[in-house]
């Protein structure tokens, strides 16, 4: 192996550690309370059961945010779930129309927030989640 190929592997095998890393660590990284800036925002999924969706969005205003996406893994898809009090119909939050059924643990969530929230709760199991 030439010395650019044993330099051009050492550096791909390092990018892939520290991203299996960051990966493993993404759900515990904000899980239980963050500070939610208005716009694009990438937290922590629940640390102790999956959580539906509905619930996971339940414990701040329903005027703060706008969608929720997680990444799909087994079939290389974004799933969605979009907020119904801003006019979108319900049936758009069905699985069957790529909707988010349970935010699986541990997994990376995309939150799409229309105004800041500081200290928002999110839950990490659903025994946790509050009811708005």
């Amino acid at each position: 192996m030439s010395w650019m190929k044993r330099k051009t592997f050492a550096v791909v095998a390092a990018t892939l550690g520290l991203a299996a890393i960051f990966g493993a660590t993404l759900g515990v990284a904000v899980a239980g309370t963050a500070n939610l800036g208005s716009g694009f925002n990438l937290v922590g999924g629940p640390t102790g059961a999956d959580v539906q969706a509905k619930d996971w969005v339940s414990c701040i205003p329903s005027t703060s945010w706008a969608s929720v996406y997680i990444w799909d893994a087994p079939n290389q898809r974004w799933l969605h779930y979009f907020n119904t009090t801003a006019g979108v119909p319900a049936y758009v939050n069905q699985q069957a129309s790529g909707g988010i059924g349970s935010i699986p643990r541990y997994s990376g969530v995309v939150m799409i927030m229309n105004t800041a929230v500081s200290s928002a709760k999110l839950p990490d199991s659903p025994s946790q989640a509050c009811t708005s």
